[in-house]
């Protein structure tokens, strides 16, 4: 059975260091964890102090966010303003990526994205996920992260959201608006809610 449809072993999971729950995808409850929510709210501060130096410096603005994102490639193009990224660390960026403005990831999961990716604008990518029949924990705060990944050559229209432990694979276009919920093979066009698979791609010739 699926770890995450079965209740947590609270007395386990508490013997645990909380950065190796958020690693190992297992449950932890976030408002229990001073620590993830100090990151989170620097980061947020940090944001918010990014975005305000975009409106007079963008090139200042970019100085600090690559000091911010330290796996972001060096020709990596983000357009401000930025809606959050909660844990810095977490995100990994390629080489020639353009990301539009109001970019949001949430939260402790690994994101990364590939190289000579579009990214459009108010994409969101959403790492933690809750119990799906179980209210008591989730009023109890119990969450845990998947990570996403995201190949190379990707294209995202317009506001796609990506769900917790997706992978889409290198040369994918995601049409605007979808919701991504599933893996997405390689050379493929995928729209929808859910979003599905409506067309092969021909492959990048080199």
């Amino acid at each position: 059975m699926n770890k995450h449809m079965q209740d947590p072993d609270v007395k386990k999971l508490m013997q645990k260091d909380v950065f190796k729950k958020v690693d190992d995808g297992d449950w932890y409850q976030y408002g229990h964890e001073p620590q993830l929510q100090a990151i989170v709210k620097k980061s947020a501060q940090q944001i918010q102090k990014i975005n305000q130096i975009a409106i007079e410096d963008d090139r200042k603005a970019t100085d600090q966010l690559r000091q911010f994102l330290p796996h972001l490639a060096a020709d990596v193009d983000i357009y401000f303003p930025i809606n959050s990224i909660e844990y810095p660390e977490k995100l990994s960026v390629g080489s020639r990526t353009f990301i539009n403005a109001n970019l949001q990831i949430l939260s402790a999961g690994q994101v990364t994205i590939g190289q000579d990716c579009f990214i459009g604008p108010n994409c969101q990518l959403y790492t933690p996920n809750h119990h799906p029949s179980n209210p008591k924990l989730r009023r109890a705060g119990w969450q845990y992260d998947l990570p996403i990944k995201i190949g190379d050559d990707c294209w995202f229209g317009g506001s796609v959201i990506v769900l917790p432990g997706v992978t889409i694979g290198d040369n994918v276009v995601i049409g605007a608006g979808s919701v991504v919920t599933k893996d997405i093979p390689s050379h493929t066009m995928a729209a929808g809610n859910p979003a599905r698979v409506i067309k092969q791609m021909p492959k990048i010739q080199e």
